[in-house]
């Protein structure tokens, strides 16, 4: 059935990418353009399925029957599938179990310099302006590896990236006098929210990468909420099995501060409230500004244009409101945070086609070419997107993030979460998936099971 084929989809895409981090994690130290070749059209491919799973509206999948598709092919998917959602359960326990293998739990400087900021916070201090990037770090015990390197002053002739070396000689020159940094970004680059909501947390002096662990568990409890009653085993086993998701996750991310308002968002948009959560995820982080569009076509489909408006009045007011402290006591320096992600010259980084040049020996071209490339798939999408509202009312999520993957910075955090849009965009259809038994006729495995097909009487 065209139901197990979609969900099946999502776990294998899951599964494909964390081996694709991982292949990709491993070329940084010992590049070889073979292999980045290969990552980057796998990253192509899982965007392309993950796309391919949410084709359609999925009404009656789950009693629709694919003639073409051996029996034993989807039973070996979803044999596959379930086998890695134990490693996925597996995952949890060990991970959460044991202490971070670098000590800290700061592993980038989206979590270090966002704790950083809520601690200001908490002394009435502004972050966009009084944040000092050394004292943050000296106090969290990290370095230099944790910091977004910039293309100026003692980085200025750095083709590619700096080395260790180069990081800890900046560092060293730069610590003694921070206020002549020009080579470490140092800023807040995401707007408030994705300090102001770790406030609360940070007070308490709680482990963050434990509050991504529970924002990953209501997501994920959010899909099953949405999903049938009937389609929730499938829909958890694949979930589990997405360990790209679970590792990323509590290997460390801030991504789902602003993932779970969107999604929800996504699998409530029928409701007005909804624009509330889409609110908060565009005061968290600029990725949910990608997506925001998809969200307005379909409120548009199914509510009318006026709606649309009314909607997008009320995420932008959450926008407003929680950014205009700071917005008003230092425009400057607020928007020179917010945008820091376009303005500010940041070496090339990332998973997507930026990777052949960066790992795999091709010519770097100027970051322009890639603004382009990235301009031009958006546009793309958006007419797809558009396009396809009504036969393909789930594709807009996975469309959002594509042209990420032609961008300058195309970092893998920005994909990670894909296979857990696409488990809540499959959620939102109604499958119509059958009892146990059929399930199992069909192929299907999953490690939990909905209601068995009732005995008949005797």
């Amino acid at each position: 059935m065209r139901a197990l084929i979609r969900l099946a989809g999502v776990g294998i895409v899951g599964i494909a990418l964390h081996y694709i981090a991982e292949t990709q994690g491993a070329l940084l130290v010992q590049p070889k353009p073979a292999g980045a070749f290969l990552t980057v059209v796998g990253l192509a491919v899982a965007l392309l399925l993950l796309s391919l799973v949410v084709v359609g509206r999925g009404e009656g999948d789950g009693r629709r029957m694919l003639s073409d598709v051996p029996r034993r092919f989807v039973r070996g998917l979803w044999l596959a599938v379930t086998a890695y959602a134990f490693v996925g359960v597996g995952t949890f326990a060990t991970m959460l179990g044991q202490s971070e293998p670098d000590g800290t739990p700061y592993h980038n400087d989206a979590i270090a310099i966002q704790q950083c900021a809520a601690q200001l916070v908490l002394q009435g201090q502004d972050p966009y302006r009084s944040l000092d990037l050394f004292s943050c770090y000296q106090r969290l015990g990290i370095g230099p590896d944790r910091t977004t390197p910039l293309k100026r002053g003692l980085f200025a002739d750095v083709p590619v990236y700096p080395t260790d070396a180069q990081l800890d000689a900046a560092w060293d020159a730069r610590v003694a006098d921070p206020a002549s940094n020009v080579e470490f970004e140092w800023r807040p680059s995401y707007p408030a929210l994705a300090f102001l909501l770790i406030v609360p947390w940070t007070l308490f002096g709680f482990d963050p990468n434990h509050l991504s662990v529970l924002l990953l568990v209501l997501g994920m409890t959010l899909i099953l909420l949405r999903g049938q009653p009937r389609a929730r085993g499938l829909l958890l086993t694949a979930m589990l099995s997405s360990i790209v998701v679970i590792a990323w996750t509590i290997g460390g991310s801030s991504d789902l501060l602003y993932a779970i308002p969107l999604l929800a968002a996504w699998l409530w948009r029928e409701r007005r409230w909804s624009a509330l959560l889409l609110g908060i995820a565009l005061a968290t982080k600029q990725l949910a500004w990608f997506a925001a569009p998809y969200y307005l076509m379909q409120v548009i489909v199914s509510r009318g244009k006026r709606e649309a408006v009314i909607r997008f009045g009320i995420a932008s007011a959450v926008f407003v409101v929680t950014n205009a402290p700071f917005l008003l006591a230092d425009p400057a320096a607020w928007i020179a945070g917010v945008t820091t992600p376009v303005h500010e010259p940041m070496f090339a980084r990332g998973a997507g086609i930026v990777f052949l040049s960066t790992v795999g020996g091709l010519p770097l071209p100027s970051a322009g070419v890639y603004t382009v490339a990235e301009g031009i798939a958006m546009i793309i999408c958006l007419v797809i997107g558009w396009r396809a509202r009504r036969t393909s009312p789930e594709l807009g999520l996975m469309l959002a993030f594509v042209p990420l993957f032609f961008a300058w910075r195309s970092l893998f955090s920005y994909f990670f979460l894909l296979p857990l849009f696409a488990a809540g965009s499959i959620a939102r259809m109604r499958l119509d998936v059958p009892e146990v038994d059929r399930i199992e006729d069909a192929g299907g495995v999953a490690i939990v099971h909905g209601p068995h097909r009732p005995a008949a009487a005797a």
